[in-house]
């Protein structure tokens, strides 16, 4: 009986192990989740200037700062479009660049009517140090390329733009109050999430893994 009671036991303890095992196991999967959902769009861990400004605003204030730096970001993404027109000599990198410029600007008209309709306010320049720094180094550096050294760094910057505006679009589909918003902000973020896996497939067929 002795003999038995210490097998009990010994199973006893084996099985506790193995619960926290598994416990602790969860918790590490659930923390390298939450680390890779809150930086699924920077893997360098740094919040996007623009992004980590809307963090703490709610209600009015934050759908009115939305809109006014979304209608920024587009301006800067149309203007990173602009330059596919003349630096590269691939139709379907021109085409997809249009299909930016044109879809884009149509946000932004639509975003500055509701700025109008329900704020009373017009777009204006968001003063953003970083993000404005930020801007300046992706225009400079896709300027002074053409042909494929043009290809390469619009596919490596283009989804970087677009990552952040995907992560504001997540915020406002959680966060604004009008329901018009909510639905445009989950179209922008399923459409420009394509356009990524687009320019993701191009760039490993085109020029390899990176």
């Amino acid at each position: 009986m002795a003999v038995r009671r210490w097998s009990a036991a010994g199973k006893s303890r084996n099985n506790m192990h193995m619960k926290i095992k598994s416990i602790l196991t969860l918790v590490a999967a659930l923390t390298i989740a939450i680390a890779s959902t809150a930086f699924a769009h920077n893997p360098g861990g740094k919040p996007d200037p623009m992004n980590a400004s809307l963090e703490k605003l709610r209600g009015a204030e934050f759908e009115q700062s939305f809109l006014q730096q979304m209608i920024q970001h587009h301006r800067s993404g149309i203007e990173m479009a602009k330059l596919a027109s003349a630096q590269t000599t691939r139709t379907e990198l021109r085409d997809l660049a249009s299909k930016m410029i044109a879809t884009q600007q149509q946000e932004i008209d639509k975003m500055s009517g509701w700025l109008k309709s329900w704020y009373n306010a017009s777009a204006k320049e968001v003063a953003n140090e970083a993000a404005d720094k930020e801007m300046k180094t992706h225009m400079s550096t896709l300027s002074g390329k053409k042909d494929t050294d043009f290809d390469k760094a619009f596919l490596e910057m283009m989804p970087k733009h677009h990552h952040a505006g995907v992560e504001m679009a997540e915020q406002a589909e959680k966060k604004a109050t009008h329901a018009e918003l909510k639905e445009f902000a989950a179209k922008l973020a399923k459409d420009q999430e394509q356009e990524m896996k687009q320019m993701k497939e191009w760039a490993q067929s085109w020029f390899g893994p990176a």
